[in-house]
């Protein structure tokens, strides 16, 4: 990422944010095999980067062109031909708890080599013929970003105590409680962790606000056993917001996409990691096996 003047991070439902005049898509994001007549339903990959090994696959899905909550939605993927043995599949329920009438449908598939794959996605809805529909994936072996079972980067994101305005530090309105700790105070005191990447002003997909929102939800529930963290993706975006760029924590995690969540256990280390929207319920999922690790 460089440090240009109005930088963005892309998010990567690309089909969607275009039709909203959103960003565009993230260079790792996943490419459409277009068949000769489009159907009502469409479909594309949320997410910038797959690894070998269960991964959610977060999958937003349009109606004519316009995002949809209530398809029906499974997905297989293979390699080269639909034979492979190495092939896939699951069902994606829609996920779309906290986010404040966002989300995105989700699938956990099983990636048992590297390369390129294709997702073939069968979608239903009442109002539509039913419609099938192949994306291509890319699945490696490491990831660009901080990875599960690595230590987390112990970035000093400026907090409360750093500025005069808390909404220096996060543009959101009003700003978020989750600025008390930066995460290497977090990692330092030995406190398990909950960090937000996100921007709720200057986020092009318009998911980053309600992935705060969603985030916020846990707070009640879990916030004397947990650190909840928010990082802003921008600084110096006040008061003109041509001259912001990316914060220090942004480049130190190397996001390229927003937002993310990450989960880091009392050790220091990842322990789940989620790319695009993610529900209040999938988040509470795994805030409790964090919790429950010995």
């Amino acid at each position: 990422m460089s440090g240009a003047t109005s930088p963005r991070l892309a998010y990567v439902l690309a089909a969607a944010v275009a039709l909203a005049a959103c960003a565009p898509s993230s260079p790792s994001a996943t490419s459409r095999l277009r068949t000769p007549a489009e159907p009502e339903l469409q479909a594309v990959v949320i997410a910038s980067q797959f690894l070998i090994g269960t991964q959610r696959v977060p999958i937003g899905i349009l109606y004519r062109n316009t995002p949809v909550n209530d398809a029906s939605v499974r997905v297989r993927a293979y390699r080269d031909v639909p034979s492979d043995p190495l092939a896939t599949a699951a069902d994606a329920p829609f996920k779309g708890d906290g986010l404040q009438g966002k989300g995105a449908y989700v699938a956990h598939l099983a990636f048992g080599a590297p390369g390129t794959w294709v997702a073939e996605i069968a979608v239903r809805r009442a109002q539509a013929a039913p419609a099938l529909i192949r994306l291509q994936l890319t699945v490696g072996t490491k990831s660009s970003v901080p990875a599960v079972g690595e230590p987390a980067p112990a970035s000093r994101n400026p907090t409360v105590k750093d500025v005069a305005d808390v909404g220096e530090i996060d543009s959101g309105r009003p700003p978020s409680d989750m600025h008390q700790l930066s995460i290497a105070d977090a990692i330092a005191q030995h406190q398990p962790a909950l960090v937000v990447f996100a921007t709720p002003a200057f986020c092009t997909s318009q998911m980053c606000g309600p992935q705060v929102k969603a985030v916020e939800r846990l707070q009640p529930e879990y916030r004397d056993r947990l650190a909840f963290i928010h990082v802003e993706i921008y600084r110096n975006f006040r008061p003109d917001p041509s001259k912001m760029e990316f914060t220090p924590t942004v480049r130190e995690w190397r996001l390229r996409t927003e937002p993310w969540v990450f989960l880091i256990d009392r050790g220091g280390i990842i322990r789940a990691a989620f790319e695009g929207p993610t529900a209040t319920d999938e988040l509470r999922a795994a805030v409790d096996r964090l919790l429950s690790a010995p």
